[in-house]
This record gives structure tokens, C-alpha cells and sequence, in this order.
């Protein structure tokens, strides 16, 4: 029987973290999750999609909110989500299903799990600036700011719910500089180290 393999994916903005997941999922015929787990999230957390989905790996208040009427700290939408989306990856990882997943902390969220490989995609700024005027029809100044913007982001998001830092070599398995290798071979290198590491046993 085929063992279940489990891929997460974190990423700086403009790597192009996101469609190297869609291809390496697409390439081993498993399923791919991104931003279809605020769906998921939503429906675990009881929020609306629209908010969940506005505050998809990002902070919408760094400190407990205090609720009317309670005289005690209530936890923030943000940790709500976050919870809501760490339970569903476990779910995920329970159900047996193989996957790549990502962003949302997963590789954080699956830390206690050997058999999952835990890959960050980065690349060199003029890479990226490069990548995100092609993709968004920015100037090279309008790519520059939206980079700092989101890596800024994803790293506040990243290391409020975790005890690590956001592209640190600790917790991960494979760091490749996309801009090295091409979405193809970023995909096919990603994919060859899953393959390598379903074959360990993780049982001894």
C-alpha cells in the first residue's frame, strides 16, 4: 500500500511558491491546498468566509480583544482562524489523504510529523521584483513595495503563532532558490525529495 505523503510549502512573495505547489501536486496526482482551506476554515470556525479570507495569513489585531459585556480576554478572530485552520490541516493529515499544502504555518502546525517534507521557496529581491511586474503590471518601484509588504506579513503571521522565525533553516527540509531552477525544476527537485523520503521508515 502507498504511503501518504504530505508536502508543505512556505514561500516569500514573488517566488513563486504557489504555482510550484499546483505543479508538484499536479505532477503526482495529489490533492493541492492554498487558499481553498479558508473554506474550510470558515466552516471549522463558525466565521464568515469573507472575513476569514481577509485575514488569511495575516494579523487583524496582535493583541485578545475584549468582548462587551465580559470581563475577561476573549482569543482574537486571528487566533480563531489560525486555530481553525491548524485543525483542519490535521484533519488533512488524519484522514490519510497525500497533499501539498501551502502557507498557513503548516509546516509549524505538522512539526511533530518526520514523514512530512517541509520545503521554503525563496529568491534573490531582483528575481522577485522581476516576477511580480510581469505577473500584477507593476512598475519596478509598485513590485518592490508589494514584496516588502507581504514578506512583512507573512513573517508577522508566521512567527505570532509560532516559536520560529519565518524563513529559518530549523523545521525545514529543503530550501531552493526558485530563481535557480524555474518553477519546472524547483517542482521536479521538490518532488524527487518527497518521493526520497516516503521510502525512509519511519517506524524505527
Amino acid at each position: 500500500m502507498e504511503r501518504q505523503m504530505i508536502i508543505t510549502i512556505g514561500r516569500c512573495f514573488g517566488s513563486n511558491g504557489r504555482r510550484i505547489g499546483e505543479r508538484v501536486a499536479e505532477s503526482m496526482g495529489i490533492k493541492f491546498y492554498d487558499r481553498n482551506l479558508i473554506d474550510l476554515a470558515a466552516k471549522k470556525s463558525g466565521l464568515e468566509r469573507e472575513l476569514v479570507g481577509s485575514a488569511d495569513e495575516r494579523l487583524i489585531g496582535r493583541f485578545l480583544e475584549l468582548r462587551p459585556g465580559l470581563d475577561m480576554l476573549q482569543e482574537s478572530r486571528s487566533e480563531k482562524i489560525y486555530r481553525a485552520q491548524a485543525e483542519v490541516i490535521r484533519s488533512i493529515v488524519r484522514s490519510g489523504e497525500s497533499c501539498v499544502i501551502v502557507g498557513r504555518g503548516a509546516d509549524y502546525v505538522l512539526r511533530n510529523r518526520p514523514e512530512v517534507l517541509k520545503v521554503y521557496i525563496y529568491a534573490p529581491l531582483e528575481s522577485r521584483i522581476r516576477t511580480v511586474m510581469k505577473r500584477y503590471d507593476f512598475n519596478e518601484e509598485e513590485a518592490e513595495k508589494v514584496i516588502r509588504h507581504m514578506d512583512k506579513t507573512r513573517r508577522n503571521y508566521y512567527e505570532y503563532f509560532t516559536d520560529r522565525n519565518w524563513d529559518q533553516k530549523e523545521g525545514k527540509d529543503l530550501l531552493l532558490d526558485s530563481s535557480e531552477f524555474g518553477i519546472r525544476g524547483t517542482a521536479e527537485l521538490i518532488r524527487a525529495a518527497a518521493e526520497m523520503k516516503q521510502e525512509r521508515d519511519w517506524d524505527v
